[in-house]
């Protein structure tokens, strides 16, 4: 008997969580974030799914943009951070990867490498409203923009983008200031805008523009604090699955785990769970932390191990070894188990491990 941690994959629930996010920005086009190996899910096999339904896919470097084009996806792959060196514009424009130019080096490597692309590059421009990360300042913004709109080899109009900081924080100053602050310079402006991401797409309807970048709501997750993805009307792409792989009955007094950190008031039984923090648990959940055992919630006691956890089984005595157990997704949210560690979802989500066999439902 092989060792289970697995995770359920959604098919259904990924293309219910877009059709969600275009509900909200109707007349927005979609470029995808499936960075990060698709936030965890898988990028190939996440990007299949959504080719058919999305305008762009968007990434963070070129080996991910090549990794989905050699699985076929055929639509167009935007670089989210541009080019990282000179030859990388010649890769874009060959393979249709639109380039997002953020800093001058870029448009100095632009300028220098134009003989040299034999198609034309689509390019966007990144400004920084606040974000204080990525992007041109504004003083030098209209300058770079105007650059790439008379540049031979770009496509025109050149598209406009930035990133909210705060958009998680409906009720953040600085939201209203990145929105003068955008909607100032793009007013006389061709080409595309862009500038929300999950959080902005679910709070900022006045900024969805012409083009919004979903990532971790696609996956089901809400971007929002204090708010699950059920709550938005989004569904569990993920559920991690393993079962029980130990049933014991433990006296009064005993401790459970690394440092004997849990203390057994009176006797109980107890489960071992056949996943840990080397499959990407969060080895920071602290007792309490809830799992479903045949559906039953359960509590996690004592600290997570490499390869397994323990559970206090007291509110289903009658477990036993093989029983499946749900770490999280399908009826226990994922925001839900970040509450009780040091973690947000994006950390847990994008850290399950190689280790852990992934099923997708409906093939492509």
């Amino acid at each position: 008997m092989s060792r289970a941690a697995f995770a359920i994959l959604s098919t259904e629930n990924l293309l219910h969580n877009l059709a969600i996010i275009k509900k909200r920005a109707p007349g927005s086009s979609i470029i995808a974030m499936i960075k990060a190996n698709g936030y965890g899910h898988g990028l190939r096999s996440t990007a299949l799914r959504l080719e058919n339904q999305v305008q762009s896919f968007g990434v963070a470097s070129i080996d991910e943009a090549l990794a989905l084009r050699r699985v076929g996806i055929k639509i167009p792959i935007t670089l989210m951070e541009g080019v990282f060196e000179p030859s990388e514009l010649l890769i874009a424009a060959c393979e249709n990867f639109h380039v997002v130019f953020h800093e001058q080096m870029q448009l100095n490597w632009l300028k220098a490498q134009a003989s040299l692309l034999p198609l034309k590059l689509t390019a966007w421009i990144k400004i920084d409203t606040g974000m204080g990360r990525l992007g041109f300042m504004l003083d030098e913004a209209a300058d770079a923009y105007k650059f790439l709109m008379n540049h031979g080899q770009v496509n025109q109009p050149v598209g406009i983008m930035s990133h909210f900081a705060c958009a998680d924080e409906p009720d953040h100053q600085l939201n209203q200031q990145q929105h003068d602050l955008f909607s100032r310079f793009v007013a006389d402006k061709e080409g595309p805008k862009s500038f929300c991401n999950s959080a902005a797409i679910f709070t900022r309807t006045a900024d969805h523009y012409q083009v919004v970048r979903p990532g971790i709501s696609l996956y089901g997750v809400s971007p929002l604090p204090a708010v699950n993805g059920v709550d938005l009307g989004l569904r569990p792409v993920m559920t991690l699955q393993t079962r029980l792989m130990a049933v014991r009955r433990v006296q009064q007094g005993s401790t459970i785990g690394y440092g004997a950190s849990f203390t057994c008031l009176e006797p109980m039984p107890i489960g071992v769970i056949a996943l840990g923090y080397g499959d990407g648990y969060p080895r920071t959940a602290r007792d309490g932390t809830p799992v479903l055992i045949n559906g039953v919630r359960c509590p996690l006691i004592g600290r997570i191990s490499m390869d397994m956890m323990t559970v206090d089984l007291r509110n289903f005595p009658t477990a036993k070894v093989n029983d499946p157990v749900v770490l999280w997704g399908d009826g226990l949210p994922l925001e839900e188990i970040a509450l009780c560690t040091q973690q947000s979802p994006y950390d847990i989500v994008t850290a399950v491990q190689s280790r852990v066999k992934f099923h997708w439902t409906l093939s492509v």
